[in-house]
């Protein structure tokens, strides 16, 4: 199914205006769709599996790229190029984002980021192939994936697609069911079973946040207000996105609290990933606090200020008997107190010497 780059085919969408000129060349049988500003969707296509390959050309500094199984405007799959001069040397040149509730969660799966022969100014050939949950990206001349997508993560089965500027697109062809015998199951998940993985958690309601001022263990929602269960997800991630939705509210504290049985007394290496910052309290008492905020560049933790256990390593106290963890956080890639973040919200934890503990599976 080749699609023509033309008006009848495509139409603008989002908040932003869309700047885009439809464009006829000697070479480009369907046209050249030059998508100065915004975004563009593409009419009367519902898309679910098989293949997508189009020619791109970034015509700015930015993160241009495609959005597809676009269920609604806050739903979808994301590829995008991250078309800076050094791409093809970056670990970031290209990435794979879902978009959930409105959140774009870049920050939260360094594991979908690859280097990549992306040309930043010049024409590039993306092929993605979706199946199920799994999806394979080829660029330019790839003969093996040059990223592989373990589990498509957003919440949308099937849906439309949208390009994303500011780049030219051209020769885009899209065939239903082809999928290169890509099974539809996702990928084991080898991080997300290791044994000091804290899967069960309870999740309090929004509170309001004082910037700036740390909160107490005593601000926590009570045990009578509506806490509920949540799991994590692929690789240990609790991921808040699926609780809440984007919005121009101001920013929240969010809290959270599991708990850990202990044979003993003991001190234990506890490795956390959170975006924002976030303060740790064991049985009631703050034991740390940490920042990892996106911007200003200083306070970006280990691996640039992406969600990973890398992004600190402390000892907490356990008492013999059940513990209680809570933890509170602001989620943002600013450290300020501007407007709630249409980024990723997530957390994970793992104890790393699991042995004496009980950990709620």
């Amino acid at each position: 199914m080749t699609i023509p780059m033309t008006n009848a085919r495509w139409h603008p969408v989002g908040k932003a205006k869309s700047e885009v000129q439809y464009i006829r060349r000697e070479g480009f049988p369907q046209g050249i769709a030059v998508l100065k500003s915004g975004d563009l969707a593409l009419n009367g296509l519902w898309f679910r599996d098989g293949t997508i390959e189009f020619d791109i050309k970034p015509l700015a500094e930015d993160i241009p790229g495609i959005r597809f199984r676009q269920h609604d405007a806050h739903n979808a799959e994301e590829f995008y190029i991250r078309s800076l001069a050094d791409c093809r040397a970056e670990n970031d040149c290209i990435q794979y984002s879902p978009v959930i509730n409105g959140f774009m969660l870049w920050n939260v799966y360094p594991e979908y980021q690859r280097r990549a022969p992306v040309f930043p100014d010049g024409w590039n050939h993306v092929r993605l192939v979706v199946s199920g949950r799994r999806m394979n990206v080829f660029i330019n001349d790839a003969v093996q994936p040059t990223l592989v997508v373990g589990e498509l993560l957003a919440n949308a089965p099937d849906g439309g697609l949208e390009l994303h500027g500011p780049a030219a697109f051209a020769n885009l062809v899209v065939t239903p069911g082809k999928t290169d015998s890509l099974p539809t199951a996702p990928l084991a998940d080898e991080h997300g079973k290791e044994p000091g993985i804290v899967h069960q958690w309870l999740l309090a309601p929004l509170a309001p946040l004082h910037y700036g001022i740390a909160p107490r263990y005593a601000e926590a929602p009570p045990a009578t207000a509506d806490w509920k269960p949540v799991r994590s997800e692929r690789f240990g991630i609790v991921n808040l996105n699926r609780q809440f939705s984007a919005s121009d509210a101001p920013p929240s504290l969010t809290w959270l609290r599991s708990s850990v049985e202990s044979d003993r007394d003991q001190n234990k290496q506890v490795s956390l990933g959170w975006i924002g910052q976030a303060w740790v309290f064991v049985n009631g008492t703050l034991i740390t606090s940490g920042k990892n905020f996106y911007y200003p560049d200083a306070e970006r933790r280990d691996p640039d200020g992406r969600l990973s256990l890398e992004n600190g390593s402390f000892s907490i106290p356990l008492r013999r008997g059940r513990n209680e963890i809570t933890v509170a956080m602001y989620s943002s890639v600013h450290d300020d107190s501007r407007a709630r973040t249409a980024y990723g919200w997530a957390l994970m934890m793992r104890y790393d010497d699991p042995r004496g503990l009980t950990i709620p599976r």
